[in-house]
């Protein structure tokens, strides 16, 4: 086993580690398991919990299943699948060099409910796991039975700037010190997350979430390195979702927005949702880590706003 082998092996036991601890503290009962897909064709992993109507959990950028752990106890009565994004915590390495990302999100999220044996689902997606239910939400509308985003969809709107904090990973002196500098510690990862999300985003969570969080992002360095989105903190235009596309899209999608989200301001979320044929925004006080903030008011509204649509669909 080489030195690059071996501190991905490393980093891959950490994040167990710090997940068990962290679903033990939020009091959730998980099993966790690989998940082989055919497009792109590459092994990722789910997190299985609760029965119910199946709803789909996608996660942020560089970062893991775990990341939901303060909300899960909150989404009662439902299936949940939370599943790693290519490249990211147990999921293969990715390159995304040469791939077209629309596509690759929607090929990804049908993948993802072939493998589960799901028909439809609804789909709660976080920051660049809310692009990509947005964009299978607007592809797909035959498979998705509702959407929600919690927090700006990472750069799938106009307007949207990437923060410093996100963008200097992605260059190429950040993209090396990742590759040859120490994975974060847990201070590091939550200031960094606290520059992203808001201080509320790291106030309560126990020091073992965030040891899994640190271990997700130097394991998603590598693949997230060869993923290029923007210029400096800027989106490429093409990549970003269209008003036609928005007018178009037939599942009902309930934006949950942080009135101090540094992604993208919920005026960006109020266009959005009069666009959306069946679009509605929930400004709430916090920021990109929303649900950190508001576990609890977030996890009622998403239970409320899928509940209904669960009852519409039947």
């Amino acid at each position: 086993m080489d030195r690059t082998d071996r501190r991905r092996a490393e980093q891959r036991a950490r994040l167990q580690a710090g997940e068990a601890g962290a679903f033990a503290y939020y009091g959730v009962e998980a099993t966790s398991e690989p998940l082989v897909l055919a497009d792109p064709p590459l092994t990722t992993r789910v997190v299985r919990i609760g029965s119910g109507p199946s709803t789909v959990l996608l996660h942020g950028g560089a970062l893991t299943s775990t990341v939901w752990a303060p909300l899960l106890a909150h989404l009662p009565g439902r299936s949940l699948y939370l599943v790693d994004l290519p490249g990211c915590g147990l999921a293969d390495a990715f390159d995304y060099r040469g791939v077209d990302l629309a596509s690759h999100q929607t090929a990804f999220v049908g993948s993802v409910l072939d493998a589960l044996g799901l028909d439809r689902a609804a789909l709660i997606g976080a920051s660049m796991g809310g692009w990509y239910a947005l964009r299978f939400a607007i592809s797909r509308p035959q498979r998705v039975t509702a959407a929600a985003l919690i927090t700006a969809p990472a750069m799938a709107l106009p307007g949207s700037l990437m923060p410093v904090s996100m963008a200097l990973p992605s260059t190429w002196l950040g993209c090396r010190m990742a590759g040859i500098g120490p994975p974060p510690s847990v201070r590091m990862t939550r200031r960094m997350l606290a520059t992203i999300g808001g201080e509320g985003s790291v106030a309560g969570a126990p020091e073992v979430l965030f040891d899994a969080l640190g271990a997700a992002m130097a394991l998603a360095a590598p693949s997230y390195a060869t993923l290029d989105m923007c210029r400096w903190r800027t989106p490429h235009a093409h990549l970003q979702v269209t008003e036609v596309e928005l007018a178009g899209c037939r599942p009902p999608v309930l934006l949950l927005w942080g009135e101090d989200d540094k992604v993208q301001s919920p005026e960006a979320g109020a266009w959005a949702a009069r666009l959306l044929p069946h679009g509605r925004l929930e400004v709430l006080p916090g920021g990109h880590g929303l649900w950190f903030d508001l576990p609890q008011r977030c996890g009622h509204l998403l239970t409320e706003f899928l509940h209904g649509e669960d009852r519409q669909s039947a």
